[in-house]
């Protein structure tokens, strides 16, 4: 293991134990020592391992100078390695065997939880020795392009690593590591490369006689696999390096984050020799660093949730409301925690987490993650709350004011509830102001987006004051709702009947026999008469034939016939008489009544 000292978490020295096996680096399968970029054991990878479009493939960096010739631009005025105010110039066309041409670079997590970084270079002509240095930083210089000339200032900070690539022209290449060094964390002069003054690179470490880097240039011609372009012997150079074997991305402790690389070419071995051609910075994303990321969902409404968290994360407490997020994108590796607060009127309806990488897990309980990090792991949470929305219930009558026997029907309205509000609402009229006595049912209807039909109609038969009232359920995303008692009343009023007299009787009439023989037989037949009828000629309206049994009174038994029509009627009887007796009829009118409705 390597022994670091270090401090505000920077590496300044870094002491190698020797690797466990030879190339491929223990722990990883890309074959950095071959000096091609193919796969040549199968299950291993290669640069051939990575998409033809590296601009969309995230685990490789490209870097492509400008066409060798007067327009490709270097370092200007003897620059020197730890010189970070440069110059930029074109016009100085490098010699030949430091005329670079594309460099790549990508980065892998190991099984052995080790960050592996792989370079490559080309360049235009084979003369032999190569020396170059890949520059790894923390930050990206802003506006430090392949068309940029004049000053710049690389944007170097504590820790930025320097990997130099020596190439004798034959054999393997000898790898070196050195760190950024600043004033304010602990350094001294004694601490640089060369006895340079701060700020400056640290000592070298030789990074290929410690079994922590192997490297090779192609000794016979190559295809280059991701631009597909030929390269002859002595062209393409490449390096592997376990930056966890050198002490860079230490198991435990803090991670670090490396953004930009870019690629220089010195004039001999000489650390201290003038720099030449270069290739400008590529962003890249080599970290050690874990990730913990959360979100936010809210479910009928939003509120500001309150988070705290164990495990040293800061900040270590947070607030998010709906389509909220809190990322900690640089973690390391340990045991973490966050918890969200309880919210009146809320819910947890849901807490899930996804979590990659090996050795990383997060696990859930009640509204807590609990996380255990490795390195480079990755744990994406989302808290989904829930709140009920709290509808009002209006209702509308079809009449508030109605005679006895009428019918009568509820109309509800929901407000405030979720557009696809289910449930029922049951109508219900009362007979007194509170809602408590005298309960008939209107009827109980469900509830569609929101929508509710109307009540069954109902006939009120008795005079009163009747009230109305709707009850919603509610449904899983509204709270249920009543509406008032006193909002909806009907009034059933008493009819009020008009009054008309007509007179009308059941008429009867009675005739006497006198001077008859005592055993006078026959009939006497009764007539009534219309009032249109003075001469009793037409059709009587009423006849009635009695039997005659002597001298007597003899009368009609009518019960049934009523005489309504106004004016007079009238009445004639006529006795039939036999052997012994004649008949005899009484006059048109004789006797008669009168009906005045006037």
């Amino acid at each position: 293991m390597a022994a670091v000292a270090a401090a505000a978490g920077c590496v300044v020295a870094v002491v190698l134990a020797p690797a466990a096996s030879a190339a491929p680096l223990s722990g990883d399968n890309f074959e950095g020592d071959d000096g091609n970029m193919v796969v040549n054991t199968a299950g291993n990878t290669d640069w051939a391992s990575f998409t033809t479009n590296p601009a969309s493939d995230p685990h490789i960096a490209v870097g492509t100078d400008n066409p060798s010739g007067s327009g490709d631009n270097a370092f200007g005025q003897g620059t020197k390695e730890d010189v970070s105010a440069v110059t930029v110039v074109d016009g100085s066309i490098p010699p030949n065997k430091n005329d670079l041409t594309k460099f790549y670079e990508a980065s892998r997590l190991g099984a052995n939880g080790h960050t592996y970084l792989y370079l490559a270079w080309e360049r235009a002509v084979n003369i032999g020795s190569a020396n170059l240095d890949f520059e790894v930083n923390h930050s990206v210089t802003a506006g430090f392009t392949g068309a940029t000339t004049g000053p710049v200032t690389l944007n170097r900070t504590e820790g930025d690593l320097l990997i130099t690539y020596d190439f004798g022209g034959s054999g393997t290449p000898s790898l070196g590591l050195l760190t950024w060094l600043t004033a304010g964390h602990g350094h001294s002069v004694g601490d640089c490369y060369s006895a340079k003054a701060l700020p400056c690179w640290g000592n070298r470490e030789n990074l290929t006689t410690a079994g922590a880097a192997t490297g090779a240039v192609n000794t016979v011609a190559i295809t280059d696999t991701v631009s597909a372009s030929q390269l002859g012997v002595g062209l393409f150079g490449e390096a592997a390096i376990d930056l966890t074997a050198s002490g860079v991305f230490p198991l435990s402790g803090g991670c670090q984050q490396f953004g930009s690389v870019f690629v220089k070419s010195r004039s001999s071995t000489s650390f201290t020799a003038e720099i030449k051609d270069f290739i400008a910075p590529s962003p890249v994303n080599i970290t050690n660093c874990g990730s913990i990321t959360i979100h936010k969902v809210t479910q009928n409404g939003d509120s500001t949730f309150d988070y705290s968290t164990t495990g040293g994360l800061s900040p270590a407490t947070f607030s998010l409301s709906g389509g909220g997020t809190q990322a900690y994108p640089a973690v390391n590796a340990g045991n973490y925690s966050i918890t969200e607060a309880a919210q009146s009127g809320w819910t947890l309806a849901d807490l899930s987490c996804t979590a990659t990488g090996s050795g990383t897990s997060a696990t859930t309980s009640g509204a807590t993650v609990n996380v255990t990090m490795a390195v480079a792991g990755s744990v994406d949470c989302t808290y989904t709350n829930h709140t009920n929305r709290s509808p009002s219930i209006t209702t509308t009558l079809s009449d508030t004011s109605v005679p006895v026997g009428s019918s009568v029907h509820d109309s509800a309205t929901l407000t405030g509830a979720t557009s696809n509000a289910g449930g029922t609402v049951t109508y219900t009229v009362y007979s007194d102001s509170s809602c408590s006595t005298g309960a008939r049912d209107a009827g109980t209807v469900t509830v569609t987006g929101g929508i509710v039909p109307d009540s069954n109609a109902l006939a009120f038969n008795t005079a009163g004051t009747f009230y109305w009232q709707a009850s919603y359920s509610g449904d899983s995303n509204n709270n249920g709702a009543l509406s008032a008692c006193t909002d909806e009343v009907v009034t059933v009023n008493p009819r009020s009947p008009n009054v008309s007299t007509a007179q009308n009787l059941i008429p009867n009439d009675s005739l006497t026999l006198s001077g008859a023989t005592s055993d006078a037989g026959g009939t006497v037949m009764f007539a009534l008469f219309e009032p249109g009828d003075a001469t009793c000629s037409g059709t009587a309206a009423l006849t009635q034939t009695v039997t005659v049994n002597g001298n007597g009174t003899y009368g009609t038994t009518n019960s049934s016939f009523v005489a309504s029509q106004p004016g007079t009627w009238r009445w004639m009887a006529t006795y039939s008489g036999d052997n012994n007796n004649q008949s005899a009829t009484s006059a048109c009118g004789t006797e008669s009544f009168t009906i005045d409705n006037g």
